[in-house]
């Protein structure tokens, strides 16, 4: 993976590990930010391939990311009315409802990064 080709969890530490762990048994490099995650920029995410978060836990991060491409996987315990107005508002977001998969998880994470999807203007539930 190329240095431009980052995968960022911006999620509670014990998740972050978890990711990081299913990532990298799958050769794919990640980093967690999980300190001061309701700061993060745009700047921060230049060179993102990928971004994974939560909801709840992730809605700050998530509405920092309106208009911005970088695809973005959700990760979250129901589906609502609520998480499905801030998956509306982002440009290319994937939901999971968990507990994921991580078969699913993994080959959904390394299509995002190869560009083999795109989902343009919306969300996609998977």
């Amino acid at each position: 993976m190329q240095s431009r080709e980052k995968i960022f969890i911006l999620d509670e530490a014990g998740f972050s590990r978890v990711c990081l762990s299913i990532l990298s048994g799958e050769g794919l490099e990640a980093e967690s930010l999980t300190q001061g995650v309701n700061g993060i920029s745009g700047s921060i995410l230049d060179g993102a391939a990928l971004i994974i978060t939560s909801y709840p836990y992730g809605k700050s991060i998530l509405n920092n990311l309106v208009g911005v491409v970088i695809p973005v996987i959700v990760l979250t315990d129901y589906m609502g009315k609520e998480i499905i107005e801030v998956l509306e508002q982002l440009e290319n977001s994937y939901c999971m409802v968990k507990p994921i998969d991580y078969g699913r998880f993994t080959m959904l994470v390394k299509e995002l990064v190869q560009n083999k999807l795109f989902c343009p203007g919306g969300y996609s539930i998977v």
